[in-house]
């Protein structure tokens, strides 16, 4: 089974995403061959054959379902006995179940009113008749499979079924057994990475259940790194290097990289990777949301108004090119505008997730809390494993002034990102001001593991609290480690102090520079107090040698100078 044979297989039964990768792999020899199972020939003649007999019956269900005419795919194979076309008219099926509930699978409230309009009751009979359907689906699959066995597109098709049915574990079982007999369904490895819990089930557990398929295996768990952990687990570089053995010059592997500079952060290096994957493929409109993204946080005005020019310019009605422009208009402040793109995206696909969070982001900069709230909800009914959306509920929570539901969100997003330290301060703040001191202090040392984005924060915190709980120790510790961090890692638009070195406090800022000589004041009595009057000194004279050039308020300095006299008072006494 090399590329050409699984673009073919995967193109035939409509897969036309699942084909796509195979299909990009370039420079590849054709003689790579994809590991497949050992399997009973019999059964496999027996499917060929058959599907060999319905060729002519598939050509023209084949066009139908290019049609989108998916009632009539099925009514023209229900008499088909070969796996290929079981496959299509079920699918068929499962489609034209979805297009007829489309949107209407809305959330039920606890309070509803006791009126129902006509409208709402067909969209619940809708719902009704495509669980209905979707029953009946599984149902045949299942008797199938018990009876003869199902391919690789049949299982795949088992898991897309259960999965819609909330079948969680049932349908990864099914998945699991598609891809180590076909590797090469793309499809199939996403809605596997879909029914994985990643909280609960250890990631080494499912790399071990996936090992065998060959670059499949490193592909799909290199993108369940980046989705997962934003690319910061340690394997993700080792899957990489695999796929680029085989694939240097991928637009896949390019494009995974980008997303993982992304996910950390690294939007400098993010925006290098997708103007170089935008020069190789100028057509491409994949990922182009996602870059769209990094030039809004960079607030590169320029750049992101010439993506959404050139995305409108290749198909005005891709949800991409609506979320690009949307990104455009909230940059301008036009949030409005930015709103109906987004629910121009939401139009043309109800399930299209970065739209959802992103229309919630703009509610939020509106002071629209309960259109907020309804957004970020769609987008985790739509993938319950989005951080941004549990993110965003958070802060919405938080808006309005309600901090033990936000810290029940802040906590689910943390849980999906554990090595993200904004998650954790997030949650740490909330604790705060809901009075849960102790909680706050454990969130806040969780985020000193993370990211080192929020590290200065975190430890600002931390001094805070436990000075406030009167652990002076504790506390002066972590005024030491900021006072350390403010030293290593000072800002390049500030100059040095001058005549004091790198050992004077620089930071750009008043705010900044206050909550530092307030940590150096704090040491400094700390330090009097145990008789290191040398030490406290030393303290004491960073302050005021670093006013001279950041700027620390005069009270600060003034208290500062005042501990010298007395120091100073206190030795000529003596």
């Amino acid at each position: 089974m090399d590329l050409r044979n699984a673009t073919q297989d995967c193109s035939a039964r409509g897969l036309i995403f699942a084909a796509n990768l195979p299909a990009a792999a370039e420079k590849l020899p054709v003689s790579l061959v994809l590991p497949k199972a050992t399997e009973t020939n019999e059964r496999e003649q027996r499917w060929a054959a058959q599907d060999a007999n319905e060729h002519d019956q598939m050509l023209l269900a084949k066009c139908l379902f290019d049609m989108r005419e998916f009632d009539r795919v099925a009514s023209h194979l229900q008499e088909c006995k070969g796996p290929r076309a079981i496959f299509l008219k079920l699918y068929s099926r499962f489609l034209s179940s979805e297009k007829e509930a489309g949107s209407v699978d809305k959330e039920e409230h606890g309070q509803e009113e006791m009126v129902v309009s006509a409208e709402e009751s067909e969209q619940r009979q809708a719902v009704a008749r495509r669980k209905r359907e979707l029953v009946a689906i599984r149902d045949e699959l299942e008797q199938l499979d018990r009876a003869t066995g199902l391919d690789a597109f049949l299982l795949y098709l088992l898991g897309l079924v259960l999965k819609a049915l909330g079948q969680r574990a049932q349908a990864r079982s099914a998945l699991l057994r598609s891809v180590h007999e076909y590797p090469c369904n793309w499809s199939a490895w996403q809605l596997l990475e879909t029914c994985v819990d990643a909280v609960r089930q250890p990631i080494e557990s499912l790399s071990t259940e996936t090992r065998g398929a060959g670059w499949m295996h490193h592909a799909f768990m290199a993108q369940m790194l980046v989705e997962q952990f934003g690319g910061s687990n340690q394997d993700f570089a080792v899957h990489v290097r695999h796929l680029q053995q085989l694939f240097p010059e991928s637009p896949f592997v390019q494009g995974l990289l980008a997303v993982r500079h992304y996910s950390m952060r690294e939007f400098e290096d993010a925006s290098r990777l997708f103007a170089q994957l935008q020069k190789t493929d100028p057509h491409r409109l994949d990922l182009m949301d996602i870059y769209s993204n990094i030039l809004y946080v960079m607030e590169d005005r320029a750049r992101l108004g010439e993506l959404a020019h050139r995305c409108a310019q290749l198909d005005r009605f891709r949800p991409e090119t609506c979320c690009v422009i949307g990104n455009y208009y909230s940059l301008r402040r036009e949030h409005e505008k930015a709103v109906g793109y987004f629910q121009r995206a939401l139009q043309l696909d109800s399930k299209y997730l970065a739209a959802w969070t992103l229309m919630g982001h703009e509610f939020i900069e509106m002071k629209n809390t309960a259109a907020a709230v309804d957004a970020y909800r769609h987008a985790v009914d739509v993938d319950e494993r989005d951080y941004r959306a549990w993110y965003g509920l958070g802060q919405t929570y938080e808006m309005l002034n309600m901090p033990h539901y936000a810290c029940s969100y802040y906590m689910r997003a943390a849980a999906l990102r554990p090595y993200d330290s904004r998650m954790w301060c997030a949650l740490g703040s909330c604790y705060e001001s809901s009075g849960q001191q102790r909680q706050a202090i454990e969130s806040y040392r969780r985020a000193l593991l993370g990211s080192a984005e929020n590290e200065a924060m975190a430890i600002t915190r931390l001094a805070h609290l436990y000075e406030d709980s009167g652990e002076q120790a504790k506390a002066a510790y972590y005024y030491q480690l900021l006072v350390e961090h403010a030293v290593k890692n000072p800002l390049s638009d500030q100059p040095a102090a001058s005549g004091v070195g790198s050992s004077a406090l620089h930071v750009s800022g008043n705010g900044q520079m206050d909550e530092l000589a307030a940590a150096c004041l704090f040491l400094a009595a700390f330090e009097n107090d145990r008789g290191n009057v040398a030490v406290a000194q030393r303290y004491l004279v960073q302050i005021v040698d670093g006013a001279s050039s950041a700027g620390a308020s005069q009270q600060r300095v003034e208290e500062a100078r005042a501990m010298i006299r007395a120091m100073n008072q206190k030795d000529t006494a003596a």
